[in-house]
């Protein structure tokens, strides 16, 4: 049932890839640049985010005064906290789907698993910096989303009580309470970079921007959402008031959203579930050989009596699993004969895609399973029908 279902999704991920690709250059299909637009949003966020942080005053008596006077007073404050909501909504968006592109298209097998693993540590940190933001603005939301953090965390056996007090930094709201929101907002997106770091060091050339074209349209988008849908906060936070209904932000609040409907430790175990259950992916339902065919067509190997030393193979491996090593003797072809360095496969690495084998002009590498004539008539085959 899984495997039908993946299949399914596949084929609608391909279909839309085809779809853009008629209407849009190759270049310029965003599908192919969710990551890079992910990274795009994050800059977005950063750097707005440092604007917002001069004005801000992380104090239960102050915080909401001093995000009412970046809104009113500082010169395009309201346009650049709108920007700051607006790109983490791009931002979150530009992950899953990126997550989802990826998911559906197999590409977490084999040694893929390293980027898959740090791409889920990103959205469930993405997903925690979202949601302190909110915070951050203490507001009647921002109330009513502690209320409900605490809560939360006071269900939690034994280290309930002591995970409330730590938030809030005491028995109830006090100056220190804010102060750790911002901590904890700030941290864990400086942290972000560390873990793009781990999502590429497997990777060699990943796309890390999207074209011009997707910059300025993204640039103006979320200048143009600030300016026609501003954002407001609420009324300020308050002790003796309780809000009643609260905007949930469906990207980010849908933990809360589901407190409506179920308990607090089922909440909390549902998140796990789902955050275990997206780590086990890459390791679900391996199949053999017998049963990828052409998909597993064996590691890539060096048919060193070819191998030139050109490098070609080397800077086109997108997974980092060929290195080039000094060669310990001249090769049999007449290319070959003076070369100095020799393509080495790591085993570990190799996914085998057979890129390498493309980008070869001397026939100096192949797939065991699939030689290069075999690859060639299938590719032939394909275009024919």
């Amino acid at each position: 049932m899984y495997k039908r279902i993946l299949r399914s999704l596949q084929r609608t991920t391909l279909q839309v890839d085809v779809a853009l690709n008629r209407i849009l250059p190759s270049d310029w299909n965003p599908w192919y640049y969710t990551g890079g637009l992910s990274n795009l949003f994050l800059t977005i966020l950063i750097l707005s985010g440092i604007f917002l942080f001069f004005y801000y005053v992380p104090d239960p008596n102050e915080a909401h005064r001093s995000i009412t006077f970046i809104t009113e007073r500082v010169p395009y404050g309201r346009i650049i906290r709108g920007v700051h909501r607006y790109a983490a909504d791009g931002f979150m968006v530009a992950i899953l789907l990126h997550l989802f592109r990826n998911w559906f298209t197999e590409r977490y097998l084999f040694s893929r698993d390293i980027p898959w693993i740090s791409g889920m540590f990103l959205l469930g940190f993405t997903g925690f910096v979202g949601i302190t933001g909110y915070f951050m603005a203490w507001d009647d939301r921002a109330q009513a989303l502690l209320a409900m953090t605490l809560h939360t965390l006071r269900s939690i056996p034994l280290l309930g009580p002591w995970l409330s007090s730590l938030l809030l930094g005491g028995q109830g709201v006090g100056e220190g309470t804010l102060v750790r929101f911002l901590f904890l907002h700030v941290v864990p997106a400086v942290t972000l970079y560390l873990l793009l770091w781990w999502h590429y060091i497997r990777i060699r050339h990943p796309k890390i921007w999207p074209p011009a074209v997707w910059v300025l349209f993204s640039l103006g988008a979320v200048f143009l959402l600030s300016s026609l849908v501003p954002v407001v906060s609420g009324t300020p936070a308050s002790p003796t008031a309780r809000p009643q209904t609260i905007p949930l932000d469906v990207l980010y609040m849908w933990p809360y959203w589901l407190l409506k409907y179920i308990g607090p430790l089922w909440v909390i175990a549902l998140g796990v579930v789902l955050f275990a259950y997206g780590m086990y992916i890459p390791y679900q339902l391996r199949e053999g050989p017998e049963v990828m065919g052409v998909r597993h067509a064996g590691v890539a190997q060096v048919i060193e009596p070819n191998c030139t030393g050109c490098e070609l193979c080397y800077y086109d491996c997108p997974y980092n699993a060929i290195i080039m090593v000094p060669s310990p003797r001249p090769g049999q072809t007449k290319a070959a004969q003076n070369r100095k360095l020799l393509a080495v496969v790591i085993e570990s690495r190799c996914v085998e895609c057979g890129i390498c084998i493309g980008a070869c002009p001397f026939q100096a590498l192949e797939l065991p399973r699939l030689m290069e004539n075999q690859v060639l008539e299938r590719v032939l085959a394909a275009c024919r029908s």
